[in-house]
């Protein structure tokens, strides 16, 4: 089984990042202990706080489709791309007025 290193190369997990996942994964995984049928889910849970704790990931697809699928979920959920829409239109409003002009 090959393993994708975190922290060596540009795929890097900031330290406030993996606090944050290493809580999160922690988090959901006692939520599932003890119902039926949550082995799956929680193998998914080990393997990411293994990876988080240890620096890399096993080479697993079925790991990164649940991590794609919670990121487009949690975009969704807060509304990340209208959130985006906004700070950048903001931010793009500041330029253009300490520049003293809009396009």
């Amino acid at each position: 089984m090959t393993r994708s290193t975190l922290g060596r190369g540009k795929q890097t997990i900031s330290p406030e990042s993996r606090r944050f996942l290493v809580e999160l994964f922690t988090d959901l995984r006692r939520d599932l202990e003890g119902q039926m049928e949550s082995s799956e889910r929680i193998a998914i849970y080990d393997a990411l706080l293994g990876g988080l704790n240890e620096g890399d990931f096993p080479d697993d697809d079925k790991l990164r489709d649940y991590v794609a699928e919670l990121a487009r979920g949690t975009d969704e959920a807060n509304a990340y791309a209208q959130a985006k829409l906004e700070h950048r239109a903001m931010a793009e409003l500041v330029d253009a007025l300490n520049e003293g002009m809009l396009d």
